[in-house]
């Protein structure tokens, strides 16, 4: 037989092969690595963002939890769901039944619980899952996990890196990325797997949470559970985040933290991300974990904060700069990982 035809046997074989134990394929699809699967304690709902087939995410409110409509959200068991807003945007009330239907207030966000008597129930965003591409066996793999300024630089890496490793990004599908740091400790499971469950073990794995914590300011409006979180949540859900990394990566894996990038037009926003990021280093040097700071990368090419303008871009960096990114990747970001590899 030709390697060739051994090579196609094995391809088919990844694409059919059962999920882990313990999760199954989301809404009667057939077994496969690009078909979502959830966990058999969580529950498969709707994610508009995730572009397996079916659109299919992961709720991590234990098992029977409801979907909501609007195609984000989802709440936790023997409710039902009440919208303000819409598309991404919603915010989602979680009603027992009998309650009488109180509506989140902003700042309130005791996601899947109540903090106290009377607070409303809040729902969250589905999970999303890791890239739908196997693992190379012939080059390293870099897994890159983070907010849509990772989505937008993540290309630039995966070519600057190409002749020595497959760089994927998660999740996968587009949105903010992995969110504010509540919603990555929630779906972290999914987030470092494949969609069908498969764990991934990365030989570097670079994550980054911060910019979906300040970005909401002091989380009046538009502060969206699965979109943006208030300041004050982003540490304790790293921390969170980080001890989960440590547990379900292998020895194989080196972690890498990203320093959060700058609101360069926004000095009071970029403020609270200057906070967040010191509070992010101090986390990673006491659990001995390498950083690599976007921040201070972009504040030296293109000025202090405020600048109204890098790149030829008005707006650069604040928080995206498409023709920035090849410069970060290339400039900043490779170089880091590739001292891994």
């Amino acid at each position: 037989m030709s390697t060739g035809a051994v090579l196609g046997l094995a391809v088919v074989g990844m694409a059919m092969a059962a999920p882990p134990a313990g999760w199954a394929t989301c809404g009667g699809l057939p077994d496969s690595y690009a078909n979502t699967a959830c966990a058999t304690n969580s529950t498969c709902c709707k994610q508009t963002w995730m572009p397996s087939t079916g659109n299919w995410g992961c709720c991590p409110f234990g098992t029977d939890a409801v979907c909501c409509s609007n195609g984000y959200t989802c709440c936790p068991k023997g409710t039902t769901c009440h919208d303000s807003g819409s598309h991404w945007s919603v915010v989602t009330t979680c009603v027992a039944a009998g309650e009488e239907v109180k509506m989140a207030t902003p700042g309130i966000r005791v996601i899947g619980a109540r903090s106290a008597v009377g607070d409303p129930v809040i729902g969250d965003q589905v999970c999303k899952t890791g890239p739908p591409d196997a693992f190379s066996d012939t080059l390293k793999n870099v897994l890159i996990v983070g907010d849509s300024v990772s989505i937008g630089y993540t290309p630039f890496v995966a070519n600057e890196l190409a002749a020595v490793a497959l760089v994927q990004h998660s999740p996968w599908g587009g949105d903010g990325g992995a969110e504010e740091s509540k919603y990555g400790a929630l779906c972290i499971e999914n987030l470092i797997r494949a969609p069908d469950g498969t764990v991934l073990e990365p030989d570097v794995l670079m994550f980054n949470w911060g910019l979906h914590n300040s970005l909401g300011g002091n989380c009046t409006a538009p502060c969206v559970p699965g979109q943006s979180g208030p300041p004050d949540e982003y540490l304790p859900f790293l921390k969170d985040i980080v001890s989960r990394l440590k547990q379900l990566t292998t020895g194989k894996t080196k972690l890498l933290f990203a320093i959060t990038s700058p609101m360069l037009c926004n000095k009071a926003i970029d403020n609270i991300q200057v906070e967040l990021n010191t509070q992010a280093a101090t986390l990673m040097a006491a659990e001995g974990i390498p950083t690599v700071d976007l921040h201070s990368a972009i504040t030296t090419k293109c000025g202090p904060v405020p600048t109204a303008a890098c790149f030829g871009e008005t707006g650069c960096y604040c928080p995206h700069c498409p023709p920035g990114y090849s410069w970060l990747a290339n400039s900043t970001i490779s170089p880091a990982i590739q001292a891994l590899l």
